[in-house]
């Protein structure tokens, strides 16, 4: 028969609630207590029922993660990173994604505090019918919560890296290697990133004394198809062409180069492309792709340990912005550009 909190306490001589402040670490019993109760813990082996002992903490030993897309790399990565800290941690996590659907990421945040998870990760979505009300409540009742990202005007917890200056980098990149008319296929409404990575490409421009062009500024949707579709009418106009592109993310880069390819523009000689993020098989594509390294395993982790941590010290507010460094991988898709 399996040994009981009740049967814990007998044994030494205590009351169950004493027992349980052992087991939850807290403050309340001598010392003398404390040690007796481990001792006789110790000796039958004893696993107390995770359930009935986060219901007494009132903790479940869960937090909630919600994504924006499931079938996005990107997160495929970041996901991974939150399931293995949280399983070194002893945390279970409830998964969401909110599918670019600003409804559903209202109904997925419901579900999960009806859920009782001690946490939030969100990555949130920051269209024009965005609301941030969620935000802003989980704030006032000092909720723990970590943003993947950073909403402008909101001070949380966060964890990213510095998208402007990521983008400014890919762009500078392209210009020391001569190229002057450099397209964006920028990222989609809703992504806070998207409108980082903007910013930080039309700065590259001004710092250099490029004009900025907005017939090379495409927003897309970003998976492949899109990049594609955005590729063939970006090099079938029959206009002065860009000679570089630097894109969202590499799923728009891939798809942009293979519009390219069927048109007979070689890449890199004739147009140089960079992408964003690393994906695994960016460097396994037909060009291998130069492209931004987003480090999402080490976001996943990063910001799982600062939403333990709120949640270890939850009557004391955090709000630590974490910035993780970008690098830029440089493959076969980019080239000096020559005047032929």
């Amino acid at each position: 028969m399996r040994m009981t909190i009740t049967d814990i306490a007998k044994l030494a001589n205590v009351s169950t609630s004493a027992v349980s402040i052992v087991l939850n670490n807290k403050k309340g019993v001598s010392e003398k207590t404390r040690s007796n109760v481990l001792e006789i813990i110790k000796k039958f082996n004893y696993n107390p029922n995770q359930i009935a002992q986060s219901l007494a903490a009132k903790e479940t030993k869960s937090i909630g993660l919600i994504i924006k897309e499931i079938d996005n790399p990107y997160f495929s990565k970041l996901m991974k990173g939150v399931f293995d800290a949280c399983s070194q941690l002893g945390y279970s996590v409830l998964l969401g994604s909110s599918e670019l659907s600003t409804e559903k990421e209202s109904e997925i945040i419901n579900t999960l505090l009806n859920k009782r998870v001690d946490g939030l990760l969100i990555s949130p979505l920051q269209n024009e019918r965005g609301n941030f009300t969620y935000l802003a409540n989980l704030l006032q009742d000092n909720f723990p919560l970590v943003v993947l990202g950073m909403i402008k005007n909101y001070h949380t917890n966060s964890v990213d890296i510095d998208n402007s200056k990521a983008a400014y980098d890919a762009v500078s990149y392209l210009i020391k290697l001569g190229h002057t008319k450099i397209a964006h296929l920028a990222g989609p409404v809703h992504s806070g990133h998207g409108q980082m990575r903007l910013e930080g490409y039309k700065q590259a421009l001004i710092d250099n004394n490029i004009t900025i062009n907005s017939s090379f500024i495409h927003p897309v949707e970003p998976y492949t198809p899109n990049g594609y579709k955005a590729g063939l009418e970006l090099f079938s106009k029959k206009v002065d062409h860009p000679t570089a592109v630097f894109c969202y993310n590499d799923l728009v880069a891939i798809g942009l180069i293979n519009a390219l390819s069927e048109l007979k523009i070689q890449v890199p000689q004739k147009v140089s492309v960079v992408g964003f993020d690393n994906i695994d098989f960016s460097a396994y594509v037909k060009i291998p792709l130069t492209t931004i390294q987003m480090p999402a395993y080490e976001i996943g982790i990063a910001s799982t340990n600062l939403l333990i941590k709120q949640i270890s010290n939850s009557s004391e507010p955090l709000n630590e912005t974490v910035i993780l460094k970008h690098k830029l991988i440089e493959r076969k898709s980019c080239a000096k550009y020559l005047n032929k």
